[in-house]
């Protein structure tokens, strides 16, 4: 068992996408080295479908233990820049160091891994051994992301006695592939050397079974000039440098794909890009490169170049097949809530998105799911998650009418063959809360409070104040914010609040300070509200709320003793200072401010009588 690892320095290639597939029998590299490598070349930038990309698996036949070292250098002197191909495990049985040769398998080291364990010799008849090698997709874990690659170079030659050696070829490819169970994906490829659909080898390839073949061609005949795009032997009518010749006229080499791998689900061939390039359907029974090739129709120099390489470099010429590749789910919750109000309508947002990188859009998988939710979290759906960048959005909800934690999950899951990551779970946990009360009370719920303001006339600006907290407030309540402020009544042009806007007011007392500009303020008495806006935090279900203070506000004249406030100290003053005897705290009337209106302020009022 061999393995090499070529390394190119520089660019590092892209993720794995959908697999391109060649095939190849060199003719034990009898041909010249510089058109070999140009036509190796040629696959990476092959854009027949519409895209081009490297080739994630070369399988070739009849390599000898002359033909290795030189499709080595090879393989590696085309690989694209940053691109590294290993090559897979290599057996030359005995008889396959003859011309016919041995299979050689590379692949790209940073889109395939082999899983050694996997590999098989067969024996296929005529002293030849086909292989089995099993990869493995990077950036995948799931069974189904795992595929077969069989190579095989049956019996050549017509004749009853050679068709059945190549049947019992195919008979020990077919037995080892069914043993792997239904559905396994496996590629077969190989020179099998069927000169038509009714050869034996070819009905046991596409027989009913766990690994029965699916042609991408179909089953019907392939020869003749009507079906020329499907034959790949031989490029020259004198083959170069003792190769054979005879033009292209027969199909032998194959790429089929499994039931398994042809289902269009995980690891499926996308079935009409299997092509030869080089190959324009123009040139049956004739030099590949006679006259103009139009392989390339808009690009007829392209296209000569590459049959010029072809003609030289084997007696067959190359073939090329994508597969696309499994689905690789994403599945996030944006913007979940961590606080909510009590029965407010909370939805969650859940975005689900195909991140499988590709090359073209139909090299992926599409993405089947299904959403479930446990706990209380509420919903299902279902769809099909778009190719990355773009996405899918789902909405679920959350049952939010009891005050506590709301947990729950949503559940994604994809039924998808292969799929990366089948089953995502995505937790939730909201904490619902009562909503905020604002009071202007210590120990009640009070919404409204009155104040009252005396002064004087071009005192400036004077304060009052009142305090709004949160009332009754825990963990379970939801903050207070203290929004804005307005003014109504006869003074709410001279009103307005210097402080206790703000938020997250939570367990403390916020200090609303109210101003009052006397400047040029006629004496008299007069009324103002502030209706004060307060709302709770900002999360989902945030109400608003209005605590209310009034004032009463007494403007007097600066003359003291003068408590009817017109101006002047008189009989009127003696009148009201005797209606308010008494206890009195803080009446305007108690003029030595004893907290009684008695004989004391009645001879301060009479020493001040005009």
């Amino acid at each position: 068992m061999i393995a090499m690892l070529f390394i190119v320095l520089g660019w590092v290639a892209p993720a794995p996408a959908q697999i391109r597939v060649m095939h190849y029998n060199i003719a034990g590299f009898q041909g010249d080295i510089g058109a070999m490598e140009a036509v190796l070349e040629a696959m990476h930038t092959d854009n027949k479908m519409g895209w081009d990309q490297p080739v994630d698996i070369f399988l070739f036949n009849e390599v000898n233990n002359t033909a290795k070292p030189k499709i080595i250098a090879a393989v590696n002197a085309s690989a694209p820049a940053g691109v590294t191909y290993v090559l897979a495990t290599y057996t030359s049985a005995s008889g396959e160091t003859s011309a016919s040769g041995a299979q050689a398998m590379f692949y790209r080291s940073d889109t395939l891994t082999e899983i050694t364990s996997g590999h098989l010799d067969i024996f296929t008849g005529a002293s030849r051994y086909g292989d089995r090698w099993y990869m493995q997709l990077k950036g995948y874990t799931s069974a189904m992301s795992k595929f077969y690659v069989y190579g095989a170079h049956l019996k050549a030659s017509t004749g009853s006695s050679n068709a059945a050696l190549r049947n019992t070829g195919m008979q020990a490819l077919r037995a080892n592939a069914d043993a792997l169970g239904a559905g396994v994906p496996c590629i077969y490829t190989g020179d099998f050397n069927f000169y038509s659909n009714s050869e034996p080898g070819y009905a046991t390839l596409i027989a009913a079974g766990n690994g029965q073949g699916v042609d991408p061609f179909g089953n019907a005949n392939w020869t003749g000039s009507s079906n020329s795009l499907k034959h790949t032997q031989a490029p020259l009518i004198d083959g170069y440098n003792g190769m054979v010749g005879g033009g292209l006229n027969d199909r032998f080499d194959f790429i089929v794909p499994s039931l398994g791998a042809s289902d269009g689900n995980g690891i499926s061939a996308m079935m009409s890009t299997l092509r030869s390039p080089g190959n324009d359907g123009n040139h049956y029974n004739i030099d590949i490169n006679s006259g103009n090739n139009t392989y390339y129709p808009m690009e007829i120099s392209r296209s000569n170049l590459l049959a010029d390489n072809l003609a030289i470099a084997s007696d067959h010429i190359a073939q090329l097949m994508e597969f696309q590749v499994p689905a690789k789910m994403s599945a996030i919750l944006v913007n979940a809530p961590t606080r909510v109000i009590k029965n407010a309508g909370a939805s969650i947002e859940v975005k689900v998105q195909n991140v499988a990188p590709y090359f073209t859009s139909t090299g992926i998988d599409p993405l089947d799911f299904t959403l479930a939710c446990t706990g209380s979290v509420i919903g299902t759906a279902s769809g099909i998650g778009p190719l990355f960048p773009s996405s899918i959005s789902k909405f679920v909800t959350l049952n939010t009418s009891v005050v506590g934690t709301a947990t729950g999950n949503v559940n994604v899951t994809s039924p998808n063959k292969g799929v990366e990551t089948p089953s995502i779970t995505l937790p939730v946990s909201t904490q619902v809360v009562r909503s905020s009360n604002p009071t202007l009370e210590p120990t009640g719920d009070v919404d409204m409070i009155q104040l009252s303001i005396d002064s004087q006339p071009d005192l400036g600006s004077i304060s009052v104040e009142a305090g709004v907290r949160n009332y009754l407030y825990d963990s379970s309540q939801a903050k207070l914010d203290i929004d804005s402020v307005s003014f109504t009544g006869t003074m709410a042009s001279r009103m307005s609040m210097t402080a206790g806007l703000g938020s997250g007011l939570t367990s403390g007392t916020r200090i609303l300070r109210f101003a009052f500009d006397t400047n040029g303020v006629t004496p008299g008495s007069y009324t103002a509200a502030a209706s004060v806006r307060t709302s709770d935090e900002d999360i989902i279900g945030a109400a608003t709320r209005y605590i209310t203070v009034n004032f009463d506000i007494v403007v007097g004249t600066g003359v003291f003793g003068d408590v009817t406030q017109d101006g002047f100290v008189d009989s009127g003053d003696v009148s009201l200072v005797l209606l308010d005897f008494g206890a009195c705290d803080g009446c305007i009337t108690d003029l030595d401010g004893s907290g009684d209106v008695d004989g004391g302020d009645v001879s301060l009022v009479l020493l001040e009588l005009s």
